[in-house]
């Protein structure tokens, strides 16, 4: 990690995570906007799932430039 000129913290993603992520945050949000119609409830708790692994593997795929230590438990990559 490393620190901006406002004294925020940055960190570096792997892209393919974070397209991914936008992905399903997009199928998401059009899951439960059906405007009119009626939300499917099993499709939004599907799109909340996919939405949630992302987040997961992008959580996952943070560069931190402060530590080399190993990840922590719970955090390997999974498919």
């Amino acid at each position: 990690m490393s620190e901006g000129p406002d004294g925020r913290l940055t960190v570096s993603v792997g892209r393919r995570e974070f397209e991914k992520l936008n992905r399903e945050w997009a199928d998401y949000v059009a899951a439960t906007s059906a405007g009119s119609s009626p939300v499917d409830p099993v499709l939004t708790l599907r799109r909340t799932g996919g939405v949630l692994r992302s987040l997961d593997r992008l959580l996952a795929s943070i560069d931190r430039e402060d530590s080399k230590a190993p990840s922590p438990a719970g955090s390997e990559h999974r498919e």
